[in-house]
């Protein structure tokens, strides 16, 4: 046990005997933190306003079946172009639109030639009808004509008894005869009106029968489902052959070229919008208000268009205002489609003398924004800034900057406020 104590003693020993020579490190503090400082960018900046929106088709229309059959035809492919007609005039007939569909004609062409056969033996009554009335207006003239002839005779005999030259009988004769005329020409004028009364007749079945061929026709022709608007159309909503009704959905056709975005915006922008929109002489022209839109997944805006309507009123419930933009959409690999939730932003100022600095300066906490600036002394100095609207990978400060300002950009997490620093 003791020669054990004896070995740890001389081990010890040597230990301090082969360290105790050498002197105790000094503590040294570390210098500043090193830090980058740059001075703020000043630059002509736009303002933007960015609200959320959404597209909406300029047209849109369901086509549907207007008679009743059997769909024979499906005229064209899902997602191609149809066109609408051009209406005709006197000089040059009209077109018509994309066909689309066809039902089936068989019945509807039978029912035409059905009306055409009655448009036809209406016309042959009022052909009738017109014979009649030119017969019963002889009559009338031939009774007329009696008439003069059994007056003028009445005459005669009426002076041939006043010298008894003529005998009763005789003169009764002439005035019954006069009075048989009267009658007759009573009895073709009656007869005349009933003529006149079957013409009328006549002439409404020949109105009614062309009406009903007219009808008829216009039921044909709408076998026949002509394009109502140009634009894309869906798939077909019913398959070949199968039974349609009158007011059945077909397709639906979409026009998105050019396109809406529908967005609003809150009350407090709306003067600066009226002023951007202002024409030289006072008139508002929203067509000067360009808008930029952008799609989900879409790097900045890439889409450019412009103001095309304004609410005339403010909502009430909300203090917004309602607005719409269009832009152009040829169809591409980058076209938009009706229904998409989308950000638009228009602008509504500048700042003509914006300081910007790097976005990574900024920090945050319970009070709000700040940034650190290297004053002359080379000490860190916190500053509460205002941020404003990003540009250009910078964010611009609005107030709590001066353009002579030093900005710690790199190495403020090693930075507190009063601290010295060595900027690089």
């Amino acid at each position: 046990m003791l020669q054990l104590k004896l070995t740890i003693g001389l081990i010890v020993c040597g230990l301090v005997i082969q360290t105790g020579c050498k002197p105790e490190s000094a503590y040294q503090a570390p210098g500043p933190p090193r830090v980058v400082a740059v001075k703020p960018e000043i630059d002509t900046v736009p303002i933007f306003l960015e609200e959320n929106g959404q597209t909406e088709a300029v047209e849109q229309a369901v086509v549907l079946a207007r008679v009743r059959g059997i769909l024979q035809e499906i005229k064209f492919k899902p997602d191609s172009e149809v066109t609408e007609g051009t209406p005709g005039t006197t000089d040059e007939p009209g077109t018509p639109g994309t066909l689309l569909f066809q039902i089936e004609k068989q019945e509807y062409e039978a029912i035409v030639r059905s009306r055409d056969a009655t448009v036809k033996s209406a016309k042959a009554e009022l052909a009738s009808a017109n014979a009649a009335i030119g017969i019963a207006q002889a009559s009338i003239d031939t009774a007329k004509a009696e008439i003069d002839v059994a007056t003028a005779e009445l005459g005669r005999i009426s002076k041939l008894k006043e010298n008894d030259a003529v005998s009763q009988s005789e003169f009764d004769a002439a005035l019954a005869n006069v009075a048989r005329a009267k009658a007759a020409l009573k009895g073709a004028e009656a007869d005349q009106v009933a003529k006149n009364a079957d013409i009328t007749n006549a002439e409404a079945k020949v109105a009614k029968a062309l009406a009903d061929l007219a009808n008829a026709q216009l039921d044909l022709d709408r076998t026949d489902i002509f394009a109502p608007i140009s634009g894309r159309v869906t798939k077909a909503m019913v398959k070949r052959g199968s039974m349609v009704e009158n007011g059945t959905p077909l397709v639906e056709i979409v026009k998105d070229n050019p396109i809406w975005a529908n967005f609003s915006i809150n009350e407090r922008f709306l003067l600066k919008l009226e002023r951007e929109s202002n024409r030289a002489d006072g008139e508002r022209d929203l067509s000067k208000i360009r808008v930029q839109l952008q799609r989900s997944g879409d790097v900045g805006f890439p889409f450019e268009g412009h103001l095309d309507y304004a609410d005339p009123k403010i909502d009430q419930d909300t203090g917004t205002l309602q607005l719409r933009a269009v832009f152009e959409n040829p169809r591409g690999k980058s076209n938009l489609r009706p229904g998409l939730f989308v950000r638009v932003r228009v602008q509504i100022g500048q700042y003509d003398t914006a300081l910007l600095i790097p976005e990574r300066a900024i920090g945050r906490d319970q009070v709000g924004s700040f940034v650190y600036v290297v004053d002359s002394e080379n000490k860190a100095v916190r500053k509460n800034v205002m941020l404003g609207v990003k540009h250009k990978g910078k964010i611009v400060i609005e107030s709590g900057l001066d353009p002579g300002d030093s900005v710690i950009v790199d190495g403020i997490q090693r930075v507190r406020a009063g601290i010295d620093v060595n900027p690089g």
